[in-house]
């Protein structure tokens, strides 16, 4: 009897002390709730968020944003490339890519991803090259020699462009080794693995995307009449990769980049005028 009584003794004071330390621990909570409340950071957090100083720090924002772009456009460029590549890469590639892999009607755009040449380019080019030069050297006038050579150096400068790119997207591929979304559909594998050197199974950037944008450029640029074209054959071979799961968004945004700039690249190293503008510059 009496072990009942000390054991119920030690459990009434075991209840006491935990509802002692419950109304202490809730008074301090509430105490550090009271003067957050009444803190001068929470007034100044909801001053901040009032619409009129908001949309006052968002026009700031604007501004320090456009005024970057405009002093440094290649540079901002290149941080506004890689700031939607991340953002692609984390939260856009995986499911929409997987969306689309799960489509059977893919149509047109499977057609255009059959035929775009790719990796052809190259053959493609050097054999006009090769008939433009054989067709100056055949010609009995100076007129269609000198015409052909044109001809014959135009295509020269696709060349060097594509080679440019290539190489580039190449060292990417084995640099980022990333998984191209085939691996997502037969072993869901998504990510990187650096260093792979099988780059038909990699997809950052796109080979197909940077190869359409930098031939479009150069072509464009040797031929101004037809520029509109290639640039709107080079879109849809961009959206024909994507629409058909061939390489993620980001892989086709990266491509596509890299094939504007390496056609610049390519213009500076053949102008007259490259020691008064720098390749690399704001």
């Amino acid at each position: 009897m009496t072990i009942d009584t000390n054991k119920s003794e030690r459990i009434k004071l075991f209840i006491k002390k935990a509802k002692e330390t419950a109304s202490a621990f809730f008074a301090l909570i509430f105490s550090h709730i009271g003067r957050f409340i009444h803190s001068k950071a929470l007034h100044d957090f909801i001053v901040f968020f009032k619409w009129p100083n908001l949309r006052l720090h968002l026009l700031q924002a604007k501004k320090i944003i456009v005024d970057f772009t405009e002093q440094q456009p290649k540079t901002a460029c290149f941080i506004y490339v890689c700031l939607f590549c991340s953002f692609s890469i984390a939260f856009l590639d995986e499911p929409f890519a997987l969306i689309r892999l799960k489509s059977t009607n893919q149509g047109l755009f499977s057609s255009i991803v059959a035929l775009n040449p790719a990796g052809w380019w190259f053959l493609f080019l050097a054999a006009l090259w090769l008939f433009y030069m054989a067709v100056a050297g055949l010609s009995l006038t100076t007129e269609v020699f000198e015409k052909n050579l044109i001809k014959a150096r135009s295509v020269l400068f696709v060349l060097l462009a594509l080679s440019l790119s290539s190489f580039i997207t190449l060292f990417l591929n084995v640099l980022t080794g990333r998984y191209s979304p085939e691996f997502l559909d037969t072993m869901n594998l998504y990510g990187f693995s650096a260093l792979r050197f099988r780059v038909s199974e990699t997809s950052f950037p796109s080979f197909d995307v940077q190869s359409a944008w930098v031939v479009a450029l150069a072509a464009g640029s040797q031929l101004p009449r037809f520029k509109r074209w290639f640039y709107f054959l080079a879109g849809l071979v961009t959206l024909s990769v994507v629409v058909t799961a061939e390489s993620f968004i980001s892989d086709a945004v990266m491509g596509m980049y890299i094939g504007i700039v390496m056609y610049y690249a390519a213009s500076w190293i053949v102008s007259e005028k490259r020691e008064n503008f720098p390749l690399i510059s704001s």
